[in-house]
């Protein structure tokens, strides 16, 4: 089994070989990846020095662009939701989802998502590779593929890794490879050995020759270490090839890969990313910026010229101040070095700054500049919109890859470690709502236990009393610590969702939309409670970024005054019975003490 070999070609045809995408068009991932390095470090492939011995300037325009796109495509895990599907209870659903949220920040996926937009605009891809339930971020440099893939299910991969040998014992033994002494001997019999002992980890299909001598094709994750050295033949008349030593073989379907792009071109699997897209513009600006340099170097000297013979003469060391210069009647001359083309290279450098904010949709208005005076303020919220629409287009794109991370990985992963017993810790709004449903619950409750102790069904008023009262006893504490059960989670069924709306919304807008409501609120109080004005104040608040339930105040009523508006409350001389077998109207106490009523309720 030449692993080796087949690895070792896989890799030189990846590092060698462009590829066309199309005819005169051509394209190599390597190179690509390298120069982005570069580019984003500000610094030249070709050396910081240049033919005449100048130090080379690196005016880079590639940085802000990646990182106002990083601001305009985050999400956080707050706008993961979990919605309830078909035949499941919406009650457990919340609970999972507080759950879940809690064994994110616990796991640190805040993180992972973060880092996810901050590289995707660097290199146009990012890539996890989920290890024991654990995702870890791949480096592009050591990540081999077919360039011309759509995706990497459509390709062989490999993985090179570098370890010690202290480190590839300890690697080795927490994820069961075999043959790690041999490696480790073999590397130290090395004449020329590096510092690390190269390991290439692949998955894909592969050839290989069955006992009986049949060449089989099948999926295999191969883990194999390439040390040794080539050895002659026992005649010495020919290399054999080290194979290196297999770490690991085993038959596996897909890999444990997960990819994610800033935007595809056909024909390619790197994604294109800000800085490949600023290759020209940057140069350009390199370039102009090192020809103003020295165009300025030019113009800061102090130049004389003469027709005598003193020609030679250094005005600055050879002469004291004072001194007077007679050199047969030839005076001395300053030599006009005035930089001429500064009008040209501002202009060319506005060019290509407005050709980056072109590329990559990084205007003023976006990065949250001061406009230029006199635009109009419909103009910029235009701008901004357009811009936002823009950027939300490649949200929602990683926002799928993101889910299927979700679903195939990260939930399954919390659901296995939270199926035994274990404590849910609820504070703030998740705590309001849960005693909220607590409150609904005990209320029904209490209603129930009402009609079967007075065999009448409570008023309205009353109602609100029982509601009020078990309000006073549900809602006590900052927190509450609830023990779930094991396999609580075992038969749910979810959708997710990723609420990504009004990341980029206008703050102003929402301020401006915030103190409108308060002062239509104070105007006309019946705007939350009329149905025909609140469905067209919720409408208008919605366009404004709000939502009603973020305005609408809680519907608490103190218990002292309902028990005293029941109690003073005059009782009827009779009471009309309703059609239908209607229950009676109760009469009410005029003491608010008499009758242990608050004790019965």
């Amino acid at each position: 089994m030449e692993y080796l070999k087949q690895i070792n070609q896989e890799i030189y045809d990846y590092e060698n070989k462009s590829i066309p995408i199309v005819p005169g068009l051509t394209f190599n991932q390597k190179e690509t990846i390298e120069q982005i390095y570069f580019y984003y470090l500000s610094k030249f492939k070709t050396g910081e020095i240049d033919l005449e011995g100048d130090k080379k300037y690196f005016f880079n325009i590639n940085r802000n662009p990646c990182k106002v796109m990083t601001k305009m495509i985050d999400f956080d895990t707050k706008h993961i939701r979990i919605l309830t599907a078909s035949g499941t209870s919406p009650l457990i659903t919340w609970f999972f989802e507080r759950d879940l949220k809690y064994w994110m920040k616990d796991k640190n996926f805040g993180k992972v998502l973060n880092r996810i937009f901050q590289d995707l605009p660097i290199f146009g891809s990012v890539v996890l590779k989920m290890v024991k339930n654990t995702p870890y971020f791949v480096d592009l440099r050591n990540f081999v593929i077919n360039p011309t893939a759509d995706t990497l299910n459509e390709t062989p991969i490999i993985e090179r890794h570098f370890y010690t040998p202290d480190s590839l014992r300890k690697i080795g033994k927490d994820l069961r490879w075999e043959n790690i002494e041999q490696a480790i001997d073999e590397y130290r019999k090395q004449e020329k050995k590096g510092k690390y002992i190269m390991v290439y980890e692949r998955y894909g299909e592969i050839a290989s020759l069955t006992p009986k001598g049949e060449t089989e094709i099948s999926n295999r994750r191969i883990v194999l270490a390439d040390v040794g050295v080539d050895k002659r033949d026992e005649y010495q008349q020919s290399m054999i090839a080290k194979a290196g030593v297999v770490l690991k073989d085993e038959e596996y379907e897909g890999h444990p890969y997960y990819e994610f792009h800033l935007e595809k071109i056909p024909g390619r699997w790197l994604g294109l990313g800000v800085v490949e897209s600023l290759f020209d513009p940057q140069i350009r600006q390199n370039e102009l910026a090192n020809q103003m340099s020295k165009g300025t170097y030019w113009a800061s000297l102090r130049l004389f010229q003469t027709a005598g013979e003193a020609s030679n003469l250094n005005l600055s060391t050879d002469v004291t101040n004072g001194q007077v210069l007679g050199n047969d009647g030839f005076p001395y001359t300053p030599i006009d070095l005035t930089e001429r083309n500064l009008a040209y290279f501002n202009q060319e450098f506005t060019k290509w700054l407005q050709n980056r904010d072109e590329l990559t949709f990084a205007y003023d208005v976006v990065q949250g500049e001061r406009l230029p005076a006199g635009t109009p303020l419909g103009s910029a919220n235009l701008a901004a919109a357009m811009a936002s629409n823009y950027f939300e287009q490649i949200q929602e794109n990683v926002a799928l890859d993101v889910k299927e991370l979700l679903y195939n990985e990260i939930i399954p992963n919390f659901k296995k470690e939270n199926s035994t017993e274990h404590v849910l810790r609820l504070v703030g709004e998740d705590l309001n709502t849960y005693n909220e449903m607590l409150l609904g619950i005990a209320t029904s409750n209490e209603i129930v236990a009402y009609t079967a102790r007075k065999q009448m069904v409570p008023t309205q008023e009353a109602q609100d009393l029982i509601k009020a009262t078990t309000a006073e006893m549900v809602k006590q504490g900052k927190e509450r610590i609830l023990n779930i059960p094991s396999d609580f989670y075992k038969n749910l069924k979810y959708k997710i969702d990723i609420e990504i709306t009004g990341e980029a919304r206008d703050i102003r807008v929402w301020a401006a939309t915030l103190f409108a409501a308060l002062q239509a609120m104070t105007a006309d109080p019946t705007l939350l409670t009329d149905p025909a004005k609140r469905k067209l104040f919720s409408k208008w608040l919605e366009a404004g970024g709000l939502n009603i339930g973020d305005i609408e105040p809680p519907k608490q009523q103190d218990v002292e005054a309902l028990i005293m508006q029941q109690a003073t409350k005059p009782m009827p001389t009779s009471a009309p019975r309703g059609a239908g077998g209607g229950v009676s109207k109760p009469a009410m106490t005029q003491n608010p003490m008499a009758g242990n009523q608050t004790a019965q309720l």
